[in-house]
């Protein structure tokens, strides 16, 4: 249990503070520098694999922390856990922060690879992008906003859940 956690407590605060960091301050620095933050962009979700690392922390907190309910619904009874206040807010707090990852991981990480993808092409090619490109790459960009503040106020009320789920 203490394994479990551990990696639960680890994984969710790097998780949230990734998703923090990058919606709030290095998505939208890159949007008003582009291309210019094209290069760094592309160092950091192509080399360092950004949106991989954070894949897994997601991974990673929301499956720790699904055992540790389930542990707990095993040695309560789940019927009695599962309505417990305690169980339940866990619980509340362990769909929102697997809809989290979901949204993060479809909505966010795999736009954001799509994104460099396409500038590291426009980049290559030494000129604008093409009507084609341009247009995707805004699609690209507004999808990674509007799924960046769901996941983030997702994110939030997870945190908020779990950690005052024993004084409801």
């Amino acid at each position: 249990m203490l394994v479990l956690r551990l990696f639960h407590i680890v994984a969710g605060g790097l998780w949230f503070g990734s998703a923090f960091l990058f919606t709030g301050f290095v998505g939208p620095a890159a949007a008003e520098t582009a291309p210019a933050s094209g290069v760094v962009m592309s160092a950091v979700v192509k080399k360092r694999r950004v949106a991989e690392v954070i894949k897994w922390l997601a991974i990673t907190t929301v499956i720790a922390g699904w055992a540790m309910w389930l542990k707990f619904a095993g040695e309560a009874g789940f019927t009695e856990w599962a309505t417990s206040t305690y169980g339940l807010v866990l619980g509340i707090g362990g769909v929102l922060a697997t809809a989290a990852a979901y949204t993060g991981i479809t909505g966010i990480g795999n736009n954001v690879e799509k994104l460099v993808s396409i500038g590291d092409q426009v980049a290559a090619s030494g000129g604008p992008p093409t009507p084609e490109q341009g247009a995707e790459m805004t699609r690209l960009g507004a999808a990674i906003k509007r799924h960046g503040q769901i996941d983030i106020v997702l994110l939030f009320l997870a945190v908020a859940a779990m950690a005052t789920a024993r004084y409801w």
